[in-house]
């Protein structure tokens, strides 16, 4: 419920641009048509538009998406007044447009609030209280759409394998799958190593220049780990900046051949924000008489020692 809009980075700018570009043309169609006073609103909010946008395609921020709902209402509330016709259709349009920016809790009680300016602005002031219902109605409807939208995506990570933000298994995955090998190595008596990896860089990526430069990072290392190795090696992510890359049937040299490959594939690639990947690594090995919950540990203890070093 208080969980904002997950938008795509270019679906977000192309929203902005589209809508600064509306804005533009506002303002050339009431100047063709000599109407110079209302030339000033639709200037100053395609203003406030372009910088959101440039803000948008540099690093996402609240104040962006506030800037584009402040925009919208200036509008709406430029427009309701004079119009004689239109009116559910400009009410439903600010109802969307606060749904499609804020979080579905607050989206809803915001709309509920701004019911009596809407009806004071129409024409004829609160006596067209004969838009009420259609806009409770729209309020309703629209706010079932997006829970049930919400409701889906929660479903759909509740059981998507992989980690929301790269190709990597998740954490409850990867510890239910390192079991799996775990019990096939010690049934088949074969080898299982698992290489941990941490990335130093991933919070200060992050802090210094946004989430797409995090989201390139743990893009590059993923695909660099899928094009490196055998179909049947996975990588799961064990927490935000720890990773596990599981090799079966694999003795620590060859651990260490598939760690040089990797280093060697990273080192090639140069990110625009932050330079090659770095990596801290460390390999842990299965003992032959070893269980799980003991080898478990061991992974977590280096992976601990990876973070603190």
């Amino acid at each position: 419920m208080n969980e904002s809009p997950q938008w795509s980075t270019r679906l977000r700018a192309s929203a902005d641009v589209i809508a600064t570009l509306m804005l533009a043309g506002l303002a050339v169609w009431h100047y063709l048509l000599g109407e110079y006073e209302q030339i000033i609103l639709p200037v100053l909010l395609a203003c406030l538009l372009l910088f959101a946008t440039l803000a948008d395609m540099r690093r996402k921020t609240v104040l962006s998406g506030w800037l584009l709902l402040l925009c919208g209402y200036t509008m709406a509330i430029d427009r309701l007044p004079g119009l004689h016709e239109f009116h559910d259709f400009w009410l439903a349009a600010t109802i969307t447009f606060t749904l499609l920016l804020l979080p579905l809790g607050p989206a809803l009680i915001l709309n509920l609030l701004l019911l009596p300016l809407w009806l004071a602005l129409l024409d004829g002031g609160m006596e067209e209280w004969s838009h009420a219902l259609s806009y409770l109605t729209l309020v309703s409807t629209l706010t079932l759409a997006a829970w049930e939208h919400l409701r889906q995506r929660d479903l759909a990570r509740a059981t998507d394998p992989t980690d929301p933000d790269c190709d990597a298994v998740n954490h409850a995955t990867l510890h239910e799958r390192l079991a799996g090998e775990f019990d096939r190595a010690k049934h088949l008596n074969q080898r299982l190593a698992v290489l941990i990896m941490h990335l130093p860089q991933l919070d200060l990526a992050s802090e210094q220049f946004g989430t797409r430069a995090q989201l390139a990072q743990l893009d590059l290392l993923c695909s660099t780990v899928r094009n490196k190795c055998r179909n049947h090696d996975f990588l799961g992510r064990e927490n935000h900046a720890d990773f596990w890359l599981v090799l079966p049937n694999t003795t620590e040299s060859g651990a260490l051949l598939v760690l040089k490959r990797l280093e060697q594939a990273l080192d090639e690639v140069r990110l625009i924000d932050t330079g090659p990947l770095t990596l801290r690594t460390q390999l842990c090995a299965l003992h032959s008489d070893e269980n799980l919950n003991h080898f478990e540990q061991r992974l977590a203890i280096r992976t601990q020692s990876l973070t603190e070093a």
